[in-house]
Formats: C-alpha cells, sequence, structure tokens
C-alpha cells in the first residue's frame, strides 16, 4: 500500500513539477514576443530619430544660409535667387521661365551673365 502511495505523490509531483515547467515555458514565450516587439518599435523610433536629426540639421543649415543671404544688399537677392532657381534645374529665361531644363539653357546661362556683369 505504501508503495501505491509513495508512486501515486511521485506521479503528482512529477505531474506538478511538469505543469509548473509549461507554464514558465510559456511566460519566457511570451515574454520574448514582448521583447521582440519592443526591439522592433525601438529600432523603429532609433530610425525615425535619426531621420529627424539629420532633417533637423539641413534646416538649420538652411536658416544660417538664409540668414547669411540676408546680409547681401537687396539688389543682388534678386540674382542670386535666379542663380538658385537656375541651379535646381529650371529655367529663368523668359522664353521658358520655370520650366524643368534639360542641361544647359544657353539663353538661362546669358541672362544670368549679363544680370551677374549690372551687379
Amino acid at each position: 500500500m505504501n508503495t501505491i502511495l509513495t508512486e501515486r505523490k511521485g506521479k503528482l509531483m512529477d505531474q506538478e513539477v511538469l505543469s509548473a515547467l509549461a507554464h514558465f515555458q510559456e511566460q519566457i514565450e511570451a515574454l520574448s514576443l514582448r521583447f521582440h516587439k519592443l526591439k522592433d518599435i525601438t529600432y523603429q523610433l532609433y530610425q525615425e530619430n535619426e531621420e529627424l536629426r539629420t532633417e533637423n540639421d539641413e534646416l538649420k543649415n538652411l536658416i544660417f544660409k538664409y540668414e547669411a543671404e540676408d546680409e547681401i544688399p537687396a539688389e543682388r537677392q534678386g540674382y542670386i535667387n535666379l542663380i538658385h532657381i537656375y541651379d535646381e534645374g529650371y529655367h529663368v529665361c523668359p522664353l521658358s521661365f520655370g520650366e524643368k531644363r534639360k542641361g544647359n539653357c544657353l539663353f538661362c546661362l546669358n541672362l544670368l551673365e549679363n544680370q551677374g556683369k549690372e551687379k
């Protein structure tokens, strides 16, 4: 009789241990899943932060650039604006003003050269 009770107690303890281990395994898997989700979110936030830092630096540079341009006499500012428009790939000549350029335009270059001589 004692051996039967001992065997039953042993089986019950084994079942409890296995049940506890299964429960711990489930908890570990759930924690692992949460960890991976947090890791992914953290990486996305890191990437966004880096993009925002880069954008912020570029905006600061633009602000400093425009502040420096504000110190330029008003009569030269129009000429400088035309150069920027041309450098961005647009026509500044009266014939095609504001249209996208494909290569250099002799009319635009002539206009910019003449404007530069006047200033």
